[in-house]
């Protein structure tokens, strides 16, 4: 497969069998043998952490073959999720640069807000669970590429709100995850000559893509070579619009495609290859060769009954310990895979805690396990004097109200930090939600650190292991904030406190809660605890030890699968099948999760909770396979395999750069657990300004007079999200004097634009750096970089040039020809050379290295010695803060 030459390659990758490590042998292949220029090849990954894994082992064995300076242009491969490349081709291409990327909590935050005036209020059933659906169904119009005729035709009302809705993302200047492939396959269909620059496109996880995306792929494999893996037996995502049918279709689609089948599984031991093969065997569809253990060492498959979910878990942690305390292992090379967290989490994560083991939990409702977060939770909902939190999601009838929800978050508090809340703190909490609901705080991240001030923040200390992981997922929990506070604003609406608490306290209850993930306390791959995580999640991950608990009917397969759902859309317009879940995806779920283990697989259930309980049909399969085990005795002694020490390539942002300088500690709070600033209404001006000179750059280069074009871009391009209307031609005003101002002095710039926002990567130390210029002029043969900088950027002559001598490294590394280098400061209209000499190079690359060096050493020391406190948006809850 590797050095295959047909055009179309299809690369069937059994569990184990080495997918990653193919892909990166083809991509050297091109790059080294066949002498393909990086910026030929476009790499789709299914997550950031893939693609990352990816781009490490690309730099490793380039580096190894061809020495450091042959990764001098790797950068200019696209390696990342096809959603970030449908962003880079909708901006570079197609105008869509000045907008902003929702989330789906940001989506959902901005739906809840607009749904009254969609309709949704009006069409039966809880107004969030509405809200939901509507989005839901809006996603399956962007995966299946459904006709719009058509919809409007079979589901005129939805056709109406779907309108609606698109108008208003359109004003607001907003892309979804789910519209950004859809836009990039409509504008690309028109235009797919953009992209013929791409010569070789590679493809991961291939079984998990929609549609749309198939689509894209088609477009782009029409041009360019084709090269793709999967494994049908391990596509999980149908309920998100994935269909494993793509992978089967590949052939029918393009012509001459060779196949090539990956068996030999170097990950498990036999008797975990074993159980796996059998298992697939139940697959009605699906049906490939048997991956063949490699491996010889020994191992295990077991199975262990219980009495109850507490029996299990005790066991399940004790076993844990014993193998850490033994030496043997780490916590990190434990995994604890559920079905759902939501359901089966909970006994594990009540222990966990008991005997002070490190745990990370995944799945969407991670966040509000931890009590710091449900505390604040609690804390923020008495806010709304009719406040309210729901403690299980299926019995509303139940809710903590009233002060009751006062003295619960203080309870939770205490109980998790160990800082007790003295009698005054009590009055100084009925005193903030008195100054919340009489309007003395400007935004949520103001009141939040408010809150965090008179429950003792300060007193938590960062280094840490526990408080540090409070403290990070507290800075989840400002994200929260800010992305309710976002949506809430947008278009200049001023916050009415009362009416905001109340909207807090529904989006919290009727989305948050299942919704957040926590935090993890450390920038690090590999941290060494006990992961709990959904199968989902552990897609493409390892581990030595896997347990598969809780393996009971209705919970695994579970009760939800093929249950009719709500939908805005006739069922008859989409393979609603897939959406809605069958047995077939719960079996490939499960063989996911088996195929996880390295060497032990503990598959494990309880025979009653409430009730009894059946154990599931999953285990009655595989049971002759599975080595029994009595609750009274250990897992079996096996050598554990170590964990991979390959030290992955980290990506770092020029800016990130900048932050670490700054303070080490504000790059922890901001970079690292996610700590949001404050909202301004000004926010997004210096974007807006970037953006309309990089507009009018290109009106230029198409031969309009430099003071049209910037007037043009201003009025067409402008945008602030959250001014309101009087600000925003206020805003706008100044936007047109300060852009005018600077094309009358620097005229013959304009003229001499090469590229504008030119995307740079280039590898650092063991780290790649990424930036955009803002422009790059050319004087005969010579180039120059050049930056602008407004009024809203906290940033030192100093570090703004260290951040142009890094764009100058990076492009003189890739034979671009820079001799000068500047930074404007548009609203002064006022130019300053940057130095670029060699030795200034040099010294820029150091000192970033040196940043990237404490960054990766977990170095978050406070250096308030650096001046910069003063413009930390952080600095209220800092304890060294000046």
């Amino acid at each position: 497969a590797v050095i295959s030459e047909k055009k179309y390659i299809r690369v069937i990758a059994g569990a184990g069998t080495g997918k990653t490590e193919t892909l990166t042998r083809r991509i050297i292949y091109l790059l080294l043998y066949k002498n393909i220029e990086p910026k030929n090849i476009v790499a789709f990954t299914f997550t950031e952490k893939a693609a990352q894994c990816m781009k490490s082992r690309i730099y490793e064995r380039v580096r190894q073959l061809h020495g450091e300076t042959a990764c001098a242009k790797l950068g200019e491969m696209y390696v990342g999720t096809i959603h970030g490349y449908c962003l880079r081709v909708l901006e570079d291409y197609f105008g869509y640069g000045d907008h902003d990327v929702l989330d789906e909590n940001q989506e959902m935050a901005f739906v809840l807000r607009e749904g009254w005036g969609l309709g949704l209020k009006n069409v039966g059933g809880r107004y969030a669970e509405n809200c939901k659906n509507f989005i839901k169904s809006v996603n399956v119009v962007y995966n299946e590429l459904i006709d719009r005729k058509q919809l409007e035709k079979k589901a005129p009302d939805f056709h109406r709100r779907l309108e609606r809705y698109e108008s208003l993302l359109n004003t607001h200047k907003l892309l979804t995850f789910g519209r950004m492939v859809a836009l990039a396959v409509q504008e690309l269909k028109s235009n797919p000559e953009k992209l013929d620059f791409v010569k070789h496109l590679i493809v991961d996880e291939y079984q998990d893509i929609n549609h749309a995306q198939e689509t894209l792929i088609k477009i782009i494999g029409s041009r360019a070579n084709v090269f793709i893996v999967g494994d049908p037996r391990q596509s999980i995502y149908q309920w998100r619009g994935s269909d494993e049918k793509c992978f089967e279709n590949f052939p029918k689609y393009f012509k001459d495609v060779e196949t090539v089948m990956l068996t030999n599984n170097r990950r498990s031991v036999e008797p975990i290859v074993k159980v796996a093969n059998a298992f697939a065997d139940m697959f009605e569809r699906a049906h490939y060769k048997h991956i063949t253990p490699v491996r010889k060492e020994g191992g295990a498959a077991i199975k262990v009954e219980f009495d109850t979910p507490d029996n299990e878990a005790e066991w399940i942690v004790s076993q844990i310990e014993k193998y850490v305390n033994s030496g043997r292992a780490g916590y990190g090379d434990f995994a604890i895979l559920l079905r759902s967290v939501t359901t089966s989490a909970e006994p594990f994560i009540k222990i966990l805690k008991e005997r002070n083991i490190a745990y990370v939990v995944g799945g969407k409702v991670g966040l509000f396990r931890r009590d710091e977060a449900k505390s604040l939770g609690y804390l923020f909902s008495w806010l709304w004097n009719d406040g309210f939190w729901v403690e299980n999601p299926w019995d509303w009838s139940k809710r903590v109200k009233g002060d009751t929800l006062l003295e619960t978050g203080i309870e939770l508090w205490c109980k998790v930090t160990g800082i007790p809340i003295s009698s005054i703190n009590r009055k100084k909490l009925v005193a903030w939600k008195n100054k919340v609901l009489s309007g003395q705080f400007s935004n949520f991240i103001e009141i939040f650190h408010e809150l965090l001030l008179v429950l003792g923040y300060k007193d938590l200390d960062p280094d840490n292991r526990l408080h540090a992981t409070i403290m990070a997922n507290l800075g989840r929990f400002s994200s929260l904030l800010a992305d309710y506070e976002s949506s809430i604003r947008l278009g200049g609406n001023k916050p009415d406190w009362e009416d905001s608490v109340k909207g807090l306290c529904w989006y919290m209850n009727t989305y948050a809660t299942g919704a957040y993930e926590e935090q993890p306390s450390e920038d690090i791959r590999g941290i060494d605890a006990v992961q709990i995580l959904t199968i989902h999640q552990a897609k493409g991950l390892e581990w030595p030890v896997v347990f598969i608990p809780s393996m009971v009917e209705r919970r695994f397969p579970s009760r939800n699968t093929g249950l009719k759902q709500k939908w805005y859309i006739p069922r008859e317009m989409f393979d609603v099948r897939r959406y809605e879940g069958e047995i077939e995806d719960e079996r490939r779920l499960f063989y996911v999760a088996i195929t996880r283990a390295k060497d032990i697989l503990c598959i494990s259930y309880f025979r009653k909770i409430n009730n009894m309980r059946e154990r599931s049909s999953f285990v009655d399969v595989i049971e002759r396979l599975l080595h029994t085990i009595s609750p009274d005795k250990g897992l079996p002694v096996v050598n554990i395999s170590s964990s991979s020490s390959d030290e992955e390539i980290q990506t770092f942002a020029a800016g990130e750069i900048l932050t670490y300088l700054k303070c080490p500690y504000f790059y922890r709070l901001r970079e690292i657990w996610n700590y949001k600033p404050g909202f301004v209404e000004a926010l997004g001006y210096g974007k807006s300004l970037h953006y309309c000179l990089r507009h009018a750059s290109e009106l230029v280069a198409g031969g309009m007079e430099p003071e049209k074009a910037i007037e043009e871009s201003v009025e067409n391009k402008f945008h602030v999200p959250y001014a309101g209307r009087k600000m925003k031609e206020n805003m706008k005003k100044s936007a047109k004097k300060v852009l005018t101002k600077f094309v009358e002095e620097y005229r013959d710039d304009m003229g001499k634009i090469e590229e504008v926002e030119a995307r740079l990567e280039f590898p650092v130390q063991k780290a790649t750096i990424t930036g955009r210029v803002d422009v790059i002029l050319k004087d005969k043969n010579a180039l120059e970089v050049r930056d602008y900088k407004t009024s809203d950027e906290v940033t030192t002559f100093e570090h703004a040039s260290l951040q142009i001598q890094l764009y100058t490294q990076g492009l003189q590394m890739i034979g671009r020809p820079v001799t000068q280098a500047s930074l404007v400061y548009l609203e002064e209209s006022e130019l300053r050379n940057v130095d670029i000499k060699k030795v200034d190079i040099e010294n820029a690359k150091k000192t970033a290295e040196k940043c990237i060096d404490g960054i990766m050493k977990g170095e978050f020391k406070a250096k308030p010695e650096n001046g910069y406190c003063e413009h930390c948006d952080q600095k209220k809850i800092c304890r060294w803060g000046k």
